[in-house]
């Protein structure tokens, strides 16, 4: 795996990683409790990132969900042909 730095003091090279961050410290620690072990910890991480995923519009995907827009992205892929 290659490990990618980017230079300080440039955040548009990051953006997307910032809106997911403050998505999560916004929408997640801000409104949840946070239990004392990870054990409790990971189902409510699990049912967020779902939520976030699935349920979640976003307005860098015109509304649409990351699920929904990497199925239509899938879908409008066209298949490799099986004659070569």
């Amino acid at each position: 795996m290659v490990l990618y730095e980017l230079p300080p003091k440039r955040p548009q090279l990051n953006g997307a990683v910032e809106r997911c961050n403050g998505a999560w410290r916004y929408e997640f620690y801000a409104v949840y409790d946070m239990p004392s072990c990870i054990e409790a910890l990971n189902p409510l991480l699990d049912s967020f990132q779902h939520l976030y995923n699935h349920h979640r519009p976003h307005g860098a995907l015109d509304g649409m969900t990351p699920a929904r827009h990497l199925a239509k992205l899938q879908a409008e892929e066209t298949p490799p042909s099986h004659m070569c």
